[in-house]
């Protein structure tokens, strides 16, 4: 008897599979440094806040994790319906949904290219779409655009805040700041850390337990192909770079014993600031490379 699973159910159930062992910990990165909040969220958190909120309207969340995105919408009086394929983050989502009282918001734990959607059609004024089409296979992006496209309203919006590269060629002044920038990545993160014993329990622990910064099969989008897929549902108002190194930093810093994360902080925000001044001057696509995380934020209009 051949056991061997379809490689689409595959891919999806070595990424459920990743998110149920490590969510938490991911979770609990971010309760370590209030500071990954306020410089890397808040700027961000503003643009789309900005873009996606109508009080008094519906607003989907896909990979909503623990759910801080949906809270922040529901108390501003939108009805919220979050979505994730981890049962972690989702039993995370309803625990603070518990905690915080918080009662025009609910969590679902679905594949949402499985997702019955049939009662949504038409049903939501915004969509936020959060770091989650970069975990699906190239082949599901389509429809998922599609389905995204079916369950909003005509004119209702969509931001995507996703990884995303670009096969534009690059110029020799942007080599040598990647290279600069790697050394300094490398001291700071790997090298240091090691040499001074800066590893926290913690996360020596979740190493031990076979713990990787990204899931199995994560990988960022070809903004080519998302340019392709969303063309026939949506207007493309913006592609905007948000963070090239500094996300990635403030996540490892996490990392760090709780003596050694204070002293990170200021290198944190100078990252931050780095990656604007770089996609100011030189735009994001100029430091796309295969397989580099620029997280990005794009706003769609539905048609």
């Amino acid at each position: 008897m051949n056991t061997e699973l379809d490689p689409l159910l595959q891919w999806h159930q070595d990424e459920k599979a990743w998110w149920n062992m490590y969510g938490d910990y991911m979770t609990y990165q971010w309760q370590l440094t209030p500071y990954l909040h306020d410089v890397i969220r808040t700027p961000l958190e503003n643009e789309y806040v900005d873009y996606l909120l109508k009080p008094g309207g519906r607003l989907l969340d896909l990979g909503c994790g623990s759910g801080w995105l949906s809270f922040h919408f529901a108390e501003q009086g939108m009805s919220v319906l979050g979505i994730d394929v981890a049962k972690e983050q989702i039993n995370a989502a309803n625990e603070l949904k518990l905690s915080r009282g918080v009662k025009n918001v609910s969590f679902e734990c679905a594949d949402f290219i499985a997702w019955d959607s049939s009662q949504y059609v038409g049903a939501f004024d915004s969509v936020f779409v959060s770091a989650f089409m970069h975990h699906l296979p190239e082949v599901e992006l389509e429809q998922t655009v599609q389905k995204i496209a079916s369950v909003v309203k005509q004119g209702g919006r969509v931001f995507l805040y996703e990884p995303l590269t670009s096969a534009r060629p690059r110029r020799l002044t942007i080599k040598l700041i990647d290279r600069v920038s790697s050394l300094g990545l490398l001291l700071l993160l790997d090298k240091f850390p090691k040499w001074l014993g800066l590893i926290s329990e913690r996360h020596t622990a979740e190493l031990a337990r076979g713990y990787k910064m990204t899931s199995p099969h994560e990988r960022p989008v070809d903004v080519a192909l998302l340019r392709k897929f969303c063309g026939n549902e949506f207007e493309i108002s913006e592609i905007k770079g948000w963070h090239l190194h500094s996300l990635g930093f403030s996540m490892q810093v996490t990392a760090l014993r709780e003596g050694a994360r204070k002293y990170y902080e200021p290198l944190g925000r100078f990252w931050y600031g780095l990656d604007r001044l770089l996609f100011r001057r030189f735009g994001w696509e100029s430091f796309s490379l295969p397989g580099r995380f620029i997280l990005c934020g794009v706003k769609l209009t539905k048609k």
